[in-house]
């Protein structure tokens, strides 16, 4: 028999720790000052992004990667959160910290999805969307996008 006590039993041992506490506002360290400019433009983009999913009928599109989905489809209500309220205060810095302090470039693609991960849609009105069909159309007249199955949205027509 060892005496090592096993980490596993160890109740104090990190691994054990299923939800460690949060750690508190850094109080503005320079990554946090570095990252707020883009994460307030992220914040925008999620304000902007909930307002037009709150408008089914004016924006009644939703493109998400290659897929083309009637705003209201259940997938996309799945992949949306239930409620958007812009962080203000200490949530604001939380969450400011918890973005910034991540290590990856603030200014790329993905940036928005490290905040959340409905930010990759794309919910646009018939106009909007009848310009993404072009862009994801091919030289040769191939569609580039899949219509989904579930909520079978009709290709919107020019008007």
């Amino acid at each position: 028999m060892t005496d090592q006590v096993d980490p596993w039993d160890d109740p104090d041992h990190p691994w054990n720790k299923t939800n460690p506490e949060p750690e508190p506002p850094c109080g503005g360290c320079t990554d946090c000052q570095q990252a707020r400019p883009m994460f307030d433009l992220v914040l925008d983009g999620a304000d902007r992004l909930w307002q037009r999913y709150q408008d089914p009928a004016q924006f009644s599109f939703t493109a998400n990667g290659s897929g083309l989905h009637r705003t209201t489809c259940r997938y996309i209500r799945l992949l949306m959160p239930t409620e958007h309220t812009r962080p203000e205060g200490e949530a604001y810095d939380l969450a400011l910290q918890q973005w910034g302090h991540r290590s990856h470039d603030f200014y790329s693609n993905q940036a928005e999805e490290r905040y959340s991960s409905h930010m990759r849609l794309d919910i646009m009105t018939p106009a909007e969307a009848r310009e993404w069909i072009v862009e994801n159309t091919g030289t040769r007249g191939g569609q580039n996008f899949n219509l989904c199955k579930v909520c079978r949205p009709e290709v919107p027509s020019a008007p």
